[in-house]
């Protein structure tokens, strides 16, 4: 990153971003806290994935959550950055299963330089993804209101759904409601779980893990619907059938993009040994248009129900 940088990209662990990306883009990442047990360790620099999910499956029983990252660490970043850039854009796991944004929001005070925070409303690359529209906007040398559009704008069209072998660990972690932790124990079926737009829903489940897989790869080609698609597998302990699932995904697709990734230790919480997942981003411009034109659509209902309204007797 050179002194005539316009804008700076932070992101933070959960993102799950390939370390040559991070390199590639000079994107900053603050890391989680991991709490295993009594042990607490920094993740990605303290704990890796592999050792994490060795770990949890030795000890089934093991107390296992991360921790927000400080904001004194994003301050820390933030003024290092000051000294190469002159703004930031701080993209973040979904707000409403952490407080990440609410830390970033709280040390961008303390930054000499503006920082605009961004809520991705998901996790692992789906967050990653819209971190890299960002850094690649910000290289083409777009200003910071730009950087922060183009990332906002990728946010609808970015998602992650993930194949767990049990439910146990999504609800000891609060994420699942306890009903549908019930139906899952009883039945022993691998849930399929959507993190998008700010929630944690149970879209799906099997009783075979062969079903399973079936059910994620027709979802996320369902949800692509042939657009052109960046996708990440993650895979918490078996490389291959990640691979496996990646193959099928990618001669299903229009794919321009790709990545074969541990599952990030933040999800991985949640998500538990066994699980796998794919997290996307496709390319389709016309959804911002799409929206606003229902919400256009909306408002003249609106307005011509309230005129039929003051003609009546």
């Amino acid at each position: 990153m050179t002194s005539t940088t316009s804008v700076a990209v932070v992101t933070d662990s959960a993102a799950g971003l390939p370390a040559a990306l991070l390199e590639r883009y000079n994107i900053a990442v603050v890391p989680f806290w991991v709490h295993m047990g009594k042990e607490s360790y920094l993740s990605g620099e303290t704990l890796d994935a592999p050792t994490f999910f060795r770990r949890l499956r030795a000890d089934p029983e093991l107390e296992v959550h991360t921790g927000v990252p400080g904001i004194a660490k994003f301050v820390e970043i933030y003024r290092r950055l000051a000294t190469k850039a002159q703004s930031i854009v701080s993209i973040h796991i979904t707000a409403k299963q952490s407080g990440t944004c609410s830390a970033a929001e709280v040390a961008a005070g303390e930054s000499p330089i503006p920082v605009v925070v961004v809520d991705t409303g998901t996790t692992a690359m789906a967050e990653g993804f819209t971190v890299l529209v960002a850094a690649r906007a910000a290289e083409e040398g777009h200003s910071l209101e730009q950087v922060v559009a183009r990332a906002r704008a990728a946010i609808p069209n970015t998602g992650v759904t993930a194949l767990l072998e049990s439910v146990t660990y999504v609800l000891k972690g609060g994420r699942l409601s306890a009903a549908a932790g019930r139906v899952g124990s009883m039945l022993r079926i691998q849930p399929l779980i959507r993190v998008k737009d700010n929630k944690v829903s149970l879209v799906g489940q099997a009783r075979k893990r062969s079903k399973g897989i079936e059910a994620l790869i027709a979802r996320t080609v369902d949800e692509l619907r042939g657009d052109p698609a960046h996708i990440t597998v993650h895979f918490a302990e078996d490389e291959d059938e990640g691979q496996r699932l990646l193959d099928s995904l990618r001669s299903r697709i229009n794919c321009v993009e790709s990545y074969l990734m541990r599952i990030p230790i933040e999800l991985g919480v949640h998500a538990g040994p066994g699980s796998v997942g794919v997290a996307y981003h496709v390319e389709r411009d016309n959804i911002g248009l799409v929206q606003q034109l229902e919400q256009r659509l909306e408002h003249i209902g609106t307005q011509a129900k309230e005129a039929i309204r003051s003609r009546l007797p």
